[in-house]
């Protein structure tokens, strides 16, 4: 067994070992049966925070947010859902499987009711342990399992995870409130902050050495595992979101990182999560074997939501058999993408129609319903049909633009103003719609972008620099776009760009985007450039996007620059703030109005800080890793 493992044993805690230990008990004989763990070890089906409101905001993005695009494309393309049994069969095999850990780590940690249920450290990580395994099981790769944790996120990420944790705490503080009106008092002993499952806090080093442990033990002593494929461990120390680090690794395997990639023909991927992201990244992988395994969302949403999920009953995620997943076939997409792209000839349009770029062009304007990275734009959303009227204006005018909007990170400009041009005429008609909804006549008038850009932007009509200030904002939107697309395709291309911006530019203002270009390639397209930079330390990336409440997740030094009256980072954590709804039903979309910190500013105050206020386990926490290795003994000796 060949590890290529950085350990700092010393700090492990005893409940670390013990969640190892406890394993030569109780799960070697682990089966593919449902899980049912002992009543010490249940389901967490109501952990709750005073720092964390009703639902942790990541577990309701993935489950208000998520069905949405999955809902569309399965309804715009019904082939891709299948059953696990039917997706992988005895005649196909999976070859490298990839587990987007934080969607397990968040369900093993903490739930969705107003019960409040203590599990320790150790119930945690045998939970998540049991998870993996049972996932692994089920899939069976024989070449490669990628278990990939979120690392510190880019600049342009940090900034969505901020608002996310600050909107989290004050709806917290008015649960507590509520709990205390109805009860009239707190549940007693400290609840979980899920705000811990962030890189960086005592929490993640621990679950990442035990990790480390348990997968080294693992390949020890289960003989599935033993037999098993190569396991990848990429950890909380090692930077990058983890969907992203898949996708590096893929791109380095392909590229020649693995030489035995292309021996066997294209690989079958398959990759573990809900995020709609991994819908984008799978398909802008371009392997022509790639499917997503997740958890059918009526088992998710059972007991919430409404119709027929809130009338079934919840399951505990250790329940869940074979027949609670299914799969979304990226391949069968690519083949639906094709079919309906093909009957355009040559004749028609003037070019042959390549798969790949009609791909490429679709994740990039589905970029404009919003993501981690930049705000939808304003009558962009997926509810209210965008991705339909997207891709029927993009089928409607491919044969006018004589070619494809973008080419990998590249931009068409003139290609991409004749999409806008289209996209422009059902702005109004979105506005029109809300000031019915909202009561608002600014909405209706003529002047309704001077009226989104003074509400949103706080820009004032009447100032002279107004058009040049508007200018600016469709530039930066631009930029990020080509930012989004950087990452999507080669990976992150800039640690420290943002948006700079609550709001994204109206679509009347993106027009003559060409001039926002130096110069352009042979056949038109152009491109931004960005400065790479560096991941921000772990602490001081805790340090940029927990809130006041959750302070004692820093160290003292950390959390003071936090807390004190008198520190300069003082004016990045305001006592109070406001959201706005901006269009939007769900809290959690709502825009949170907290002011970007400045990184500069923040790094210098950090840099002030002496490495000796540090104890050993908190530099360690903040000292950046690589990924393991774990080769079983059964592929060593080949």
């Amino acid at each position: 067994m060949k590890i290529a493992i950085s350990t700092f044993y010393g700090i492990i805690t005893l409940s670390v070992l013990l969640v190892v230990a406890n394993f030569s008990h109780d799960v070697v004989a682990f089966t593919t049966q449902p899980l049912r763990l002992k009543a010490s070890n249940r389901d967490v089906v109501g952990l709750r925070s005073p720092q964390f409101g009703r639902e942790d905001a990541m577990q309701r993005t993935q489950l208000d947010g998520i069905p949405k695009m999955f809902r569309w494309l399965t309804d715009q393309y019904p082939n891709i859902n299948r059953r696990l049994s039917e997706g992988l069969t005895t005649s196909r095999k999976v070859d490298n499987f990839y587990l987007d850990m934080n969607g397990i780590i968040h369900p093993c940690t903490h739930g969705n009711s107003d019960d409040f249920v203590e599990l320790n450290e150790t119930e945690m990580f045998k939970k998540i342990f049991l998870y993996v395994d049972r996932l692994y099981k089920l899939v069976k790769p024989s070449r490669v399992l990628y278990l990939a944790v979120d690392g510190v996120a880019p600049r342009a990420k940090m900034n969505q995870q901020r608002s996310r944790r600050f909107r989290s705490s004050k709806e917290a503080e008015e649960l507590m409130a509520t709990i205390v009106a109805r009860d009239g008092k707190l549940p007693e002993g400290e609840k979980f902050d899920s705000n811990c499952i962030t890189p960086g806090t005592d929490f993640m080093l621990k679950l990442s050495l035990a990790m480390n442990k348990w997968i080294e033990y693992k390949i020890a002593t289960d003989p599935f595992w033993k037999e098993g494929a190569t396991v990848i461990f990429s950890g909380p120390d090692v930077p990058g979101e983890g969907e992203h680090k898949v996708m590096d690794y893929i791109r380095w395997a392909r590229e020649g990182g693995d030489p035995t990639y292309h021996d066997d023909g294209p690989l079958q991927h398959v990759l573990y999560g809900l995020d709609a992201d991994l819908i984008m990244l799978g398909l802008v992988s371009h392997e022509p074997k790639f499917m997503l395994l997740r958890e059918k969302m009526s088992v998710v949403m059972a007991g919430r939501g409404k119709g027929r999920n809130r009338n079934r009953k919840p399951k505990s995620m250790m329940e869940y058999g074979r027949e609670d997943f299914e799969l979304l076939e990226l391949s069968i997409l690519r083949e639906m993408f094709e079919l309906q792209f093909k009957k355009m000839g040559k004749k028609d349009i003037g070019f042959e129609i390549d798969v790949d770029r009609v791909i490429d062009d679709f994740i990039f304007y589905c970029m404009l319903v919003g993501n981690d990275f930049l705000p939808h734009s304003p009558h962009l959303s997926i509810e209210s049909g965008a991705l339909s009227l997207m891709l029927n204006s993009y089928t409607d005018l491919l044969p006018k633009m004589g070619g494809y909007l973008t080419k990998r990170e590249k931009i068409h400009p003139e290609r991409f103003q004749l999409f806008m041009n289209q996209l422009m005429k059902f702005e109004r008609n979105y506005f029109e719609s809300r000031a019915v909804e909202e009561g608002e006549k600014g909405w209706a008038s003529d002047k309704y972008d001077e009226f989104y850009y003074a509400k949103k932007l706080e820009l004032d009509p009447a100032d002279p620099e107004i058009t040049e200030k508007r200018r600016v904002i469709a530039k930066d939107y631009m930029e990020a776009l080509h930012w989004v697309l950087n990452y999507y395709h080669n990976g992150c291309r800039s640690w420290d760009w943002f948006f700079p911006h609550l709001y994204s530019p109206l679509s009347t203002d993106l027009y003559d985007v060409k001039e926002f270009y130096g110069e352009t390639d042979d056949e038109g397209f152009a491109a931004f450039n960005f400065h790479l930079g560096t991941p921000f330390p772990s602490l001081a990336q805790l340090l940029s996007v927990l809130p006041p409440q959750s302070a004692k997740l820093l160290p003292k030094s950390y959390a003071n620059l936090m807390l004190a009256d008198e520190s300069p980072l003082a004016e990045y954590y305001p006592p109070d703030f406001t959201t706005d709804a901006n269009g939007k039903r769900q809290s959690w979309e709502a825009v949170v109005k907290i002011p970007f910190i400045g990184s500069d500013k923040l790094m210098d105050v950090v840099n002030e800080i002496d490495d000796a206020e540090l104890s050993p386990a908190e530099r360690r926490r903040n000292a950046p890793g690589k990924d393991s290795v774990f080769v079983p003994a059964a592929k060593s000796s080949v």
